[in-house]
């Protein structure tokens, strides 16, 4: 089943549920619109531009964002998960409090996207870019950042434990009581003693 945007536009009107699931919107432009709280279960949006778009609390799954556009796209809260990421922009997007889940994001650009207390957990962010992040009080815990890019970016008091971290590149970034097994990539010397009450993230529990 495919949309257009004018459709998707008229569902927002009428205040209808914004349920996407298994749809074909590959290329679709939905710049700007409101789809907070939509489903995208199993969608193709390959392509497709997102930019600006308020996706507060929307639930992606199993669907496919290779190369869409997120950027300045609101994602507070929103879950994404087991989803194609592959070469997706989330330059300037609001990603607080959002999960990305074991999705591959190869390639992704989160430059100077806001992710405090975010989660990306068993993902796949080789070579992508978090140059100007703010993702302090994050769980990153299992996800492969090998040759990712890191400059000016903070994320002190996070998990780091299990990532893969091999010709990543940290330039100047903000690291202070981070978990990390072995040696920090950031830091000169071995893995300091550390207090886990005040590092593991605001949202481990959740």
């Amino acid at each position: 089943m495919e949309l257009t945007r004018e459709e998707i536009e008229k569902l927002i009107k009428e205040g209808k549920d914004l349920d996407f699931s298994f749809m074909d919107l590959e290329g679709i432009d939905l710049s700007g619109l409101d789809l907070s709280n939509a489903t995208f279960t199993g969608a193709n949006l390959k392509n497709a531009n997102l930019e600006g778009v308020n996706l507060e609390g929307a639930f992606i799954a199993d669907a496919n964002f290779e190369n869409t556009n997120l950027k300045d796209a609101n994602l507070h809260k929103a879950v994404l998960q087991r989803v194609n990421l592959r070469n997706a922009n989330f330059e300037n997007a609001n990603l607080f409090r959002t999960a990305i889940l074991v999705s591959d994001v190869s390639k992704g650009n989160f430059k100077n996207a806001n992710m405090l207390n975010v989660r990306l957990e068993d993902c796949k962010f080789t070579e992508a870019v978090f140059d100007y992040v703010d993702m302090r009080h994050s769980n990153v815990r299992g996800s492969d950042f090998q040759k990712a890019s890191f400059v000016m970016t903070k994320f002190s008091y996070s998990d780091f434990r299990k990532t893969k971290l091999a010709g990543a590149w940290f330039e100047n970034v903000e690291a202070e009581e981070v978990l990390v097994y072995g040696r920090k990539p950031w830091l000169e010397g071995s893995k300091a003693e550390i207090n886990y009450s005040k590092i593991l993230p605001s949202n481990f529990d959740d």
